[in-house]
């Protein structure tokens, strides 16, 4: 995939970044229901990636194919540190997606790439990321980048009380 471009990307990318986007999420409630979206959730997206986009602290690149077809996407944010804890600046990857069609050809591993280099670029200390504990795919393939377990989030829906 060393042949597919991948560059910072523009307004003009939100269209190509919503569908992708919409496929990554259709992927993660195949996994797990409890990451169906909420009804808004494509309006409130094309707001954020525009937010995104324009944002110095936040990166967003895309891999594109034949100079117009937006195959893959990736984004962080440079983070202050908790204050308790180092690192100082974090670095935070949000999504890295590539459409089914074009994966298993190291294209996900360019993104990544990309965006852990401009976040280093913007001086963070450190770079973390979140995958969903049944995304075993996602989860295999941080782990063979290097990246390694820190901590897991758990969930509980609030139940009334039975009194």
């Amino acid at each position: 995939m060393e042949g597919i471009p991948i560059r910072n990307a523009r307004r003009g990318d939100i269209p190509s970044l919503l569908l992708l986007w919409g496929a990554m999420m259709r992927e993660f409630e195949e996994a797990d229901a409890r990451f169906a979206l909420h009804p808004g959730a494509r309006e409130y997206m094309a707001t954020t990636f525009a937010a995104w986009i324009q944002d110095p602290t936040r990166i967003v690149v895309v891999a594109e194919e034949r100079g117009r077809l937006v195959v893959g996407f990736a984004a962080g944010v440079v983070l202050a540190g908790n204050g308790w804890q180092v690192p100082v600046r974090l670095g935070r990857i949000s999504d890295t997606y590539v459409a089914a069609p074009r994966r298993r050809q190291g294209l996900a591993r360019r993104l990544a790439g990309r965006v852990m280099d401009l976040l280093y670029e913007k001086g963070v200390d450190t770079v973390r990321l979140a995958a969903a504990v049944r995304n075993e795919g996602a989860l295999a393939f941080w782990r063979s980048m290097g990246w390694s377990d820190l901590e897991v989030v758990l969930e509980r829906p609030v139940e009334p009380d039975a009194d």
